[in-house]
């Protein structure tokens, strides 16, 4: 976390309710209220990246889990796809990819 915004004391209190509601309110930063200052921390960037790369992964994570059961699924009756490729095998290729990805 990182300071994003500073509010240097002293300070009226529609600047501290202006202050707070554009930095909390309108963009999620954490308030905190020093000696000297009010002070809005938010997210660095590498942060932000990190969090979106687990969030992929748990996407990926759940499609991998759909495609497992639908693979089951094919297993137990087998059927054709198209003329060339079973549902199996192409179930099992989506999932190759999608381990590739992650």
């Amino acid at each position: 976390m990182e300071i994003k915004a500073v509010l240097n004391k002293p300070y009226s209190k529609s600047e501290k309710l202006n202050f707070i509601i554009q930095q909390s309110h309108n963009f999620g930063y954490k308030i905190i209220e020093s000696a000297y200052a009010l002070e809005a921390w938010g997210k660095t960037e590498n942060e932000i990246q990190k969090d979106k790369s687990e969030i992929q992964k748990l996407e990926i994570q759940r499609q991998l889990e759909e495609l497992d059961k639908k693979r089951i699924r094919a297993v137990c009756e087998p059927s054709m796809k198209t003329n060339n490729q079973s549902w199996l095998d192409f179930y099992n290729e989506e999932i190759k990819k999608l381990r590739t990805m992650l």
